[in-house]
């Protein structure tokens, strides 16, 4: 397994993704799901807590769902494209609000324009 440096936002980001596939019950997401929830949690223990029932990490997977739905939606042409970057961004925004609570003084380094 390879390991990459990625910011905080980034992670939970991952685990969000992961949640919905979890909740969906899409082959190997358990498995996915709890690999990465229990890194995080080794990683922040209490703040791994409070992240998780933050209202930032549940517009994070709420926004992540938006956005799963509407690449849905795109394979069969029932949603601009236009409309599938627009609830990325939202998603993009959602992961910024995330970083800046918890992680001041880490810095994002995905950068959208």
């Amino acid at each position: 397994m390879i390991n990459l440096p990625v910011d905080e936002a980034y992670a939970y980001d991952v685990l969000a993704i992961c949640q919905i596939k979890y909740n969906k019950k899409l082959p190997n997401s358990d498995k996915n799901y709890y690999l990465i929830f229990n890194e995080l949690k080794k990683q922040l223990d209490k703040l791994h807590d409070e992240i998780i029932h933050s209202q930032e990490y549940i517009n994070l997977i709420n926004a992540n769902e938006e956005t799963f739905h509407a690449v849905q939606k795109a394979r069969y042409g029932t949603i601009s494209a236009k409309e599938v970057d627009d609830l990325n961004m939202k998603r993009y925004t959602y992961k910024v609000e995330l970083q800046n609570k918890f992680f001041p003084n880490s810095e994002i380094l995905e950068k959208k324009s």
